[in-house]
């Protein structure tokens, strides 16, 4: 890689990094498009995003963990759970066509520009209270479990994070506050990404030059999504970002209708 490549996937890690730990959802919603739109294969674009929003959700696990915002239990059960679904997805990445990943991650992306803006304003519902549902909180454990399966099965599929899932099925399903729920969300990230970046790199779907310095972008940009977040109305921030992918999703979408075009 030239120079001018680190810099560029050390600013795009930062980005990412910053937003993904601000929000709780990791840092593969930005990282994948760009090395997707990069020419890189689908399923390497996914295992070398893995190793970002590994090194994501640890920086910004050991923020939220200092000031005492995760929810310990959850986090466990959910990462627990989220282990054999990621070993499941990495198998299924194997045979999952191009065109058609290009799909799934065009939707996903869609319904995360749907849920940001959609976001209340900051302070208008149960769930950003922050005595509502902290981190005491109780949930069912069976219900946990199976949200973490699956989170990990989509989060190894696609390369991402599994807080797409995490996040509004704690806020809106087990009303934990929107600050317990990003930070948990986060702490349970960290786990199944070593997981999900294990099975990758079993399969040699990272290219460790890129992934290494995107990563090194995002730890740092994850410590300060974190300490931001407390200060941050979320709802404008998603509204904004949200945009973007709606772009991205239309450029994946094109792809996977026109893949020899591209």
């Amino acid at each position: 890689m030239s120079w001018l490549e680190i810099a560029g996937f050390l600013a795009l890690g930062f980005v990412a990094g910053g937003y993904g730990a601000l929000v709780g959802i990791g840092g593969g919603l930005l990282v994948v498009p760009v090395l997707v739109f990069l020419h890189y294969p689908a399923r390497i674009a996914a295992g070398t995003s893995m190793v970002v929003v590994l090194g994501t959700a640890l920086s910004g696990s050991i923020a939220y963990l200092r000031r005492g915002t995760v929810h310990l239990r959850a986090a466990l059960i959910f990462a627990i759970a989220g282990l054999p679904g990621a070993l499941l997805g990495a198998l299924i990445d194997q045979r999952l066509p191009q065109q058609l990943f290009s799909g799934l991650f065009a939707l996903l992306l869609v319904i995360a520009a749907i849920r940001g803006f959609s976001a209340p304003p900051d302070g208008t519902t149960k769930s950003d209270d922050p005595h509502a549902g902290g981190v005491r909180a109780k949930f069912s454990i069976a219900a946990a479990i199976g949200v973490g399966f699956f989170a990990g099965f989509v989060a190894s599929v696609l390369g991402v994070g599994g807080g797409l899932i995490f996040v509004p099925t704690m806020v809106y399903f087990f009303g934990f506050a929107a600050h317990v729920a990003t930070a948990t969300s986060t702490a349970a990230i960290a786990l199944t990404a070593i997981s999900g970046t294990a099975s990758h790199a079993y399969y040699h779907d990272i290219r460790w030059g890129p992934a290494i310095a995107i990563a090194c972008g995002a730890v740092a940009g994850a410590q300060v999504g974190a300490r931001i977040a407390p200060f941050v109305r979320s709802h404008h921030l998603m509204r904004l970002f949200s945009l973007g992918l709606l772009g991205a999703a239309a450029w994946l979408a094109y792809r996977a209708l026109h893949p020899i075009a591209l």
